[in-house]
């Protein structure tokens, strides 16, 4: 059964994967990032403070050596101290909001955000060391990014499920079940008790609605449930993902079983890319190419825009093409391939800095409504590629043709940057979450230090780093 194997394999869990700390101080980043800049977060924790009710008085509560509230965790990076099931939701939900967070392309998943949060929580209600912490982490990483690819993502996709939400939950339940130590048959009761709980839908595509940005603290949230009830005793379904009734046959029609028996051969954290712009994977390497076609071309003499993507990137950012014109809000922008070529063509660039100020994020209005802006987003159409289409998933290409001034210019990509093949250094990481962090009451350089001496440390320590 695959259940079995993916118990073994977080059994065995070591969290001595050398791209950790990138992925760690990524996800730190963008967490704070989404704090601070995503319109959703004021609602977003507002809501988990009315779920989370109040807390108890820490001068009545027993405490951990630490000094902090015993059983809680932390929401980051305000420091509030909640129920490790809320703080895993609003953590989750946080590193997501900025869809800047690190993506595994032969899943389609984000594994980080739901994963890294359900591990920090779990770690810091139960007090286990930093080691304990790296394993459930590099454990979550390979078991989403393995029931991601068990499903296949593309007919996932095509039944409505959002891949980082449904096997989200899997590799959360699996952080935090190692972090908490459960034995065998508790790792196994609860992800028997994760398969009832996975659940996510692509209908946000819909108005641009905040549900994608719930979806990992979501999943985080329902690890926390599930490993809790599994703790306590509780009976999970038997073989959740591959049973009769389980995972692969309710929710998709391309299942790939055969992706579990591997996943003692990986490390998904190292397979798994990280993002230099605040949009849809699909789009990057379309940015990429766009970016090296604009110092020969001027903005205002464009006239015609092609964007050529897998089928998969098509549907999520080109269809239907006139709402895709016409975004209206930062959803919205992030998933238009139209609004995207907009903003390189004028701005060379489509990194945080330029896309949160074109979303009106830094105190300048969106671009949205701007006259050029608009018929640069009405000259560009989307399409899918036989080539690409036959790479994918193992590559993420584009195409992009620009056509200005009567000359045409083209471009293909095969890989976008920031994936193995072509990596992010420490450097861009730390560059990126120098630019997330700006502004903030969090030192970039300390909350690095913390990261590059982690072996040292303790999770508080990681914590306060990233806290207010």
């Amino acid at each position: 059964m695959g259940t079995e194997r993916i118990v073994d394999h977080c059994l065995s869990a070591d969290g001595d994967r050398p791209d950790l700390p990138k992925h760690l101080l990524d996800w730190l980043a963008v967490t704070v990032g989404g704090a601070r800049h995503a319109d959703s977060t004021p609602a977003i924790l507002d809501g988990v403070r009315r779920i989370a009710g109040p807390v108890a008085d820490e001068a009545t509560t027993p405490s951990t050596d630490t000094g902090r509230t015993a059983g809680t965790a932390t929401i980051l990076p305000s420091g509030e101290r909640v129920a490790p099931a809320d703080a895993a939701l609003a953590n989750g939900a946080l590193a997501h909001s900025l869809d800047f967070d690190d993506t595994h392309l032969a899943s389609s998943l984000h594994p980080g955000a739901p994963t890294i949060a359900a591990a920090l929580a779990a770690a810091e209600s139960s007090d286990a060391t930093i080691d304990r912490f790296l394993a459930g982490v590099a454990a979550g990483y390979d078991v989403a990014c393995t029931v991601g690819e068990a499903v296949g993502p593309d007919a996932h996709y095509d039944r409505g499920f959002h891949v980082t939400a449904t096997c989200g939950t899997f590799g959360a339940t699996a952080a935090a079940g190692v972090v908490r130590g459960l034995d065998r048959a508790e790792l196994r009761n609860a992800l028997g008790i994760a398969g009832s709980q996975a659940a996510g839908s692509l209908q946000f595509l819909a108005n641009g609605a905040w549900n994608k940005r719930l979806h990992p603290g979501l999943a985080a949230r329902r690890a926390i449930e599930a490993t809790e009830f599994a703790a306590a005793g509780v009976v999970g379904a038997a073989d959740p993902i591959t049973g009769e009734h389980g995972f692969l046959a309710g929710y998709t029609d391309d299942p790939r079983p055969e992706a579990i028996e591997r996943i003692g051969d990986r490390d998904a954290v190292g397979e798994t890319g990280l993002k230099p712009y605040p949009c849809c994977r699909y789009l990057h390497s379309a940015i990429d190419g766009l970016k090296s076609i604009v110092p020969d071309v001027d903005p205002g003499r464009v006239d015609d825009v092609h964007v050529a993507l897998p089928k998969a990137g098509v549907r999520l950012t080109g269809e239907p093409i006139d709402a895709k014109r016409r975004p209206d809000g930062f959803v919205d922008c992030q998933f238009s391939a139209p609004f995207v070529a907009a903003l390189v063509l004028t701005e060379g660039d489509a990194g945080a800095e330029p896309f949160l100020s074109a979303v009106g994020r830094r105190s300048t209005p969106p671009r949205w409504d701007d006259p050029e802006f608009r018929r640069l987003m009405d000259a560009t159409t989307v399409s899918t590629d036989e080539a690409i289409e036959r790479r994918f998933p193992a590559a993420w290409g584009a195409r992009v043709t620009v056509e200005a001034g009567g000359e045409r210019h083209e471009r293909s990509i095969e890989d976008p940057f920031g994936e193995p093949d072509r990596p992010m250094s420490a450097g861009d990481v730390r560059e990126k979450a120098d630019g997330l962090l700006a502004g903030s009451s969090i030192e970039s350089a300390e909350l690095a230090d913390v990261i590059d001496t982690l072996e040292d440390r303790t999770v508080a320590e990681l914590v306060n780093a990233a806290t207010t």
